[in-house]
């Protein structure tokens, strides 16, 4: 499915919606009275205040689509198949103008109602911080998930309500000196931002080993991105596993293991930090490994700055 982009609404940019019909109508009121020598032309100022107020209001409610404590239902605006079990879905915010601007690792809550009850997942959007108008979401359909089937079911114009950002992880530019990150699955989403917030800043010196295992290669999720990352930035490694290879695959086959952590990935320091982001047994298992390894593992509620941090 695809859809044409909306030409923007100039109005929805408070520079031509608010300040600049503002400073014209007082511009006005000025010259006329000048002209006219009327003075009483001047009590029309407060309705232009007025007027100013009116429209600053305007743009105040339609500058925020999505708050932490208030459910937003947003319009989806287009979908694009990837796989045959995982789709992109760009959702369209309040304006053309608003950016989403989530922190690196945060997620957003989604509420779907199946069976007369609100199911509530999280995702990380996979669109770049700063895209100005929309977000996209990466959802893998299971044979098991409802909430996915639903996404599966969406059509252009259809709503989605969702609350956010949700979330604890930090993370500042060069106060890590080495970042290990171990992903599965759908779990590149939340590891992809903190990818381009990193690789994004010129300034910022943080190296990169990543370990993305999967099922099969068919199931590398942006793997195409991911690739074209480790090229152009020197201080990002990829390192990709399946459980079940095809003919052509040339890489490690299996689940991850202590042995390809030790390998592929920084060792336990002060200045180094371990993110793990994936299905359930494969984070409780990789947590395992990293305190076999050395690693500082506080559980599973992790605090922003941990060393060790579950998504």
């Amino acid at each position: 499915m695809s859809v044409q982009k909306e030409e923007p609404n100039i109005l929805d940019n408070p520079l031509h919606g608010i300040f600049i019909p503002s400073g014209l109508l007082l511009l006005g009121i000025a010259v006329t009275t000048y002209q006219s020598g009327e003075k009483r032309l001047l009590l029309v100022i407060p309705l232009a205040l007025a007027f100013l107020l009116h429209r600053a209001y305007g743009a105040h409610k339609r500058r925020v689509s999505i708050t932490p404590d208030k459910w937003s239902a947003l319009e989806l605006e287009d979908q694009t198949v990837v796989s045959k079990n995982t789709a992109i879905y760009r959702f369209k915010l309040k304006t053309s103008f608003e950016t989403l601007d989530l922190p690196p690792g945060r997620h957003l809550a989604v509420k779907i109602p199946i069976d007369g009850a609100d199911e509530i997942r999280f995702y990380t959007p996979i669109s770049p911080r700063f895209a100005q108008g929309y977000f996209d979401l990466l959802v893998k359909s299971y044979a098991d998930g409802k909430v996915s089937k639903y996404f599966a079911g969406l059509r252009q114009g259809q709503t989605v309500e969702f609350r956010g950002p949700v979330g604890t992880f930090n993370y500042e530019a060069n106060t890590t000196k080495v970042i290990g990150i171990v992903a599965g699955g759908s779990g590149i989403t939340p590891i992809l931002q903190v990818l381009n917030e990193v690789i994004t800043v010129p300034e910022d010196l943080t190296k990169i080993s990543l370990i993305y295992a999967n099922e099969t290669p068919n199931d590398i999720l942006l793997k195409d991105e991911l690739d074209e990352m480790a090229e152009k930035y020197p201080n990002f490694e990829v390192h990709y596993t399946v459980r079940k290879p095809n003919d052509k695959w040339e890489g490690p086959i299996g689940q991850v293991t202590e042995e390809m952590m030790r390998a592929c990935l920084p060792g336990p320091a002060e200045d180094h930090r371990l993110l793990i982001c994936g299905p359930e047994g494969m984070n409780k298992a990789v947590t395992q490994y990293a305190v076999n390894l050395g690693w500082k593992f506080s559980g599973q509620d992790c605090k922003g700055d941990d060393q060790v941090f579950v998504f």
